[in-house]
């Protein structure tokens, strides 16, 4: 039987994207949503993004580094993060429902599933032995990413964290990231299906969503979180 899942990253708190996204999947005969993390901060949606996700019944999750700080700015645990940045964590922690706060704090960094014979590792980025993330690879190639998960048993590695989208090839192995869902500049959302056949053949489809980006942006706008300078021009390419 075919197994057909769909894989979503970095919302970065966009209700308006993830909603039509999830419209979109109800086409298909999915089996299961993967979630790379980074569900939360960015975007001011925060509280109705989670509630989606929440009730999905299908669901495999981890935490983002976006994540783990609007948790820590919660729970007031001090931060290497400063400025407009940190400024931004504890805006969206005030506005965080805190039913969602023991949600955010039991997901995992990384977690691993097994498909038509298949493992597949979920983690939203590479993690360094003392489970922190690397430096953001400007430009990753599929000898970087077979160095780091070449002898680790996975037939698929998904990773989001960069807001780009890869589909990378090494002997058995994958190397993908659907793109991020919640902060790109074009109005459209970006997410991911893969099918397994019973013989353990793998398909990619690689679907972009149209979604009212113009409405998230003025909703936005009117929230004025700090950072938005930044969340507008660098990683919308929208102007103030």
């Amino acid at each position: 039987m075919k197994r057909r899942m769909a894989v979503i990253a970095d919302i970065h708190g966009n209700y308006d994207a993830l909603s039509e996204v999830m419209k979109d999947m109800e086409k298909f005969d999915i089996d299961a949503v993967y979630c790379l993390g980074d569900i939360v901060s960015l975007g001011h949606q925060t509280n109705e993004v989670l509630e989606l996700l929440t009730g999905l019944p299908n669901l495999t999750i981890i935490r983002g580094n976006h994540d783990e700080e609007v948790l820590k700015a919660f729970r007031h645990i001090p931060s290497e993060v400063t400025g407009p940045e940190h400024d931004h964590h504890v805006w969206v922690a005030e506005h965080l429902d805190p039913v969602y706060e023991q949600y955010l704090a039991t997901l995992p960094l990384t977690q691993t599933r097994k498909k038509g014979g298949r493992q597949i590792l979920l983690t939203h980025y590479h993690l360094e032995s003392d489970d922190t993330y690397s430096a953001i690879d400007p430009a990753p190639s599929v000898e970087s990413l077979a160095s780091i998960y070449g002898g680790r048993g996975h037939d698929i590695v998904l990773f989001g964290h960069d807001h780009m989208r890869y589909h990378f090839e090494h002997g058995h192995q994958l190397f993908l990231n659907p793109g991020a869902l919640g902060v790109t500049p074009k109005a459209y959302a970006p997410y991911m299906i893969i099918e397994i056949e019973d013989d353990g053949a793998v398909h990619i489809t690689h679907r972009n969503i149209h979604y009212d980006r113009s409405a998230f942006i003025d909703g936005l706008r009117k929230e004025n979180p700090p950072a938005l300078d930044f969340i507008l021009n660098v990683l919308l390419k929208e102007r103030r």
